[in-house]
């Protein structure tokens, strides 16, 4: 199964509405003979409540689930995620993630296994060749479909993500260590909230270079979405005092209900919030004339010189700016749906013409932005060069 193209293989811690107590889920006396505390994901939310930590999230976006990596701005010297068909110009493997180091010398990557779960594995670059490529199996047999990885630039601190006994639901994320002295990764942590919730929550990346980090999860996300959170990466884990706090307050913190409940340093906020458009503004500066769409299972464009039509660059250029519409209309409706759930009944009734009108519009323009894609595709693929 492990077959990476190019030779690259033929061979600690960092919408619904915020729930009460009250609101949360009860288990009867007969339940509770049947269900194992462990694998109950109400019973572990509450456990991990007291240890949520501190987090300052400076922005949210909704986005496709298929397209998140590309509205992540990760500095390079961090690191380059990507999918392992994309990395190895391969097919069979949409869904399994990669991580390369800033170095590039590092990889780790998921593949799916006849078996049907995932598993992770680890590989070293030598020279233009990828090798020494074995399984991660230091994690035990608790936890399964390991997928999502990233690396610290500290070179041991692993980040990923996978199910198991002990989560909230769906994929959690996880965070080990690497032994160098052992050559094994000691056992992973879940990172607990808010990091994790009763969605699927895939990936934790940090970006020590400019003091960012962001959390990717579909919690709250219709099918096919996910939310990219920007946050600020702690120095050491903090956690709320819940003696102190509302016990709802303390809930929607957990949930990250609302980002602007985090925003208790305005110092702070600001100044992340100019990294992160340096951050953009660089990004943007490397790939203003790089781009990628599939032709097909051969062919990927990188660059518009790749179009063989003139009028398909122009149709490519107007559909980037329909994504980049859709994107922002995502992003206000997602903060409709959170201003939703945390408002009274008169205020859901106005609101809720305005989510519906939203929506409308989005699943029109994603029909466009469908139709147009198919038809560049079309196109170039009846031209000969």
């Amino acid at each position: 199964m492990i077959k990476l193209k190019f030779v690259l293989l033929s061979m600690f811690f960092l919408s619904s509405a915020a729930m009460s107590p009250a609101q949360v889920k009860k288990t009867t006396k007969a339940d509770a003979e049947v269900i194992d505390d462990e694998d109950d994901p109400e019973m572990i939310f509450d456990d991990m409540l007291p240890s949520t930590a501190q987090i300052l999230v400076i922005d949210s976006v909704v986005v496709d689930k298929a397209d998140f990596l590309n509205k992540i701005p990760l500095d390079k010297e961090a690191g380059q995620l990507s999918t392992y068909d994309k990395l190895t110009g391969t097919t069979g493997q949409p869904w399994a993630y990669t991580f390369v180091n800033g170095f590039g010398n590092k990889m780790f990557f998921a593949q799916k296994g006849d078996d049907g779960h995932y598993q992770l594995f680890s590989a070293d670059k030598l020279g233009d060749e990828w090798t020494n490529v074995k399984r991660v199996d230091d994690f035990g047999e608790e936890l399964e479909d390991f997928n999502y990885p990233f690396m610290m630039s500290d070179g041991t601190t692993l980040y990923f993500a996978a199910k198991g006994k002990g989560g909230l639901g769906g994929y959690d994320i996880y965070v080990t260590r690497y032994d160098i002295s052992s050559e094994k990764f000691y056992t992973p942590e879940n990172v607990g909230l808010p990091y994790n919730s009763k969605g699927n929550d895939y990936y934790c990346i940090i970006d020590d270079f400019n003091e960012l980090g962001w959390l990717v999860t579909d919690r709250r996300q219709p099918e096919g979405k996910v939310c990219i959170y920007t946050f600020v990466p702690q120095k050491g884990r903090k956690v709320y005092d819940e003696e102190n706090i509302d016990e709802n307050k303390l809930y929607g913190l957990a949930e990250l209900t609302r980002i602007k409940d985090t925003w208790t340093n305005e110092g702070e906020l600001q100044a992340a919030r100019k990294r992160l458009a340096k951050l953009y503004s660089r990004s943007n500066d490397v790939n203003r004339n790089s781009i990628s769409f599939i032709v097909n299972d051969q062919t990927v464009y990188t660059s518009l010189n790749d179009f063989k039509s003139a009028t398909n660059r122009s149709r490519f250029a107007k559909l980037a700016e329909m994504k980049a519409s859709a994107d922002a209309l995502a992003k206000k409706l997602d903060a409709l749906r959170i201003e939703y759930s945390n408002g009274t009944r008169a205020a859901k009734r106005q609101l809720s013409s305005s989510i519906l009108k939203s929506e409308r519009q989005l699943e029109e323009l994603q029909t466009y932005i469908h139709a147009l894609e198919k038809e560049i595709r079309n196109t170039e693929n009846m031209i000969k060069r």
